[in-house]
């Protein structure tokens, strides 16, 4: 089996220390869109890194799409300077806390889903509801599909994914041998 892991998205809070004037933030760019009766958050996107942030009044935020804890980093700071240059002088450096690494990996084969869901301890396979197989150990969630393809979600960061996903396929291979 392989197990070569790539991250697909890293999703990260922001705790800017203090509320943000989001109409103040909009006056200055008329491309942004502020509609707090419909999303109570400006969404603002970056290109390089390629992510998306939400930030809310609150002095919160949330960074999607990163394609690594450097590029969530990198992201925050992009973020400080944008609200520097528009008037926000922040008081402390933002502070940011991953959620969730959403990564995705190949066992190199095709499974048998229904074997492994009764040879997996707490597994869900219910075919008729979803055509894949659902396992929570290793402090994550896989998605296991039947052409060999997986997701490991809910790790706190690369390298507890990286461990997760070598710990699966370890049991797995030991299942299925």
């Amino acid at each position: 089996m392989k197990g070569e892991l790539n991250v697909e998205n890293v999703v990260a809070s922001v705790s800017l220390g203090q509320p943000i004037d989001l109409y103040a933030l909009v006056n200055k760019n008329p491309y942004l869109r502020y509609e707090p009766e419909k999303f109570p958050a400006i969404q603002l996107r970056f290109v390089n890194p390629r992510v998306t942030i939400l930030i809310f009044s609150s002095g919160k935020a949330v960074i999607a799409g990163a394609r690594s804890e450097e590029d969530v980093r990198r992201s925050s700071r992009n973020l400080a300077s944008f609200l520097k240059k528009n008037g926000v002088v922040l008081k402390r450096e933002p502070k940011v806390t991953i959620n969730n690494v959403v990564a995705s990996f190949s066992l190199g084969e095709r499974i048998d889903l229904e074997r492994l869901g009764m040879a997996l301890k707490g597994a869900v396979y219910e075919p008729e509801e979803f055509p894949g197989l659902i396992y929570r150990n290793y402090g994550v969630v896989f998605i296991m599909f039947s052409s060999g393809k997986a997701i490991c979600t809910g790790s706190k960061n690369e390298v507890q994914a990286v461990q997760a996903v070598k710990e699966v396929i370890r049991e797995i291979c030991g299942l299925l041998t």
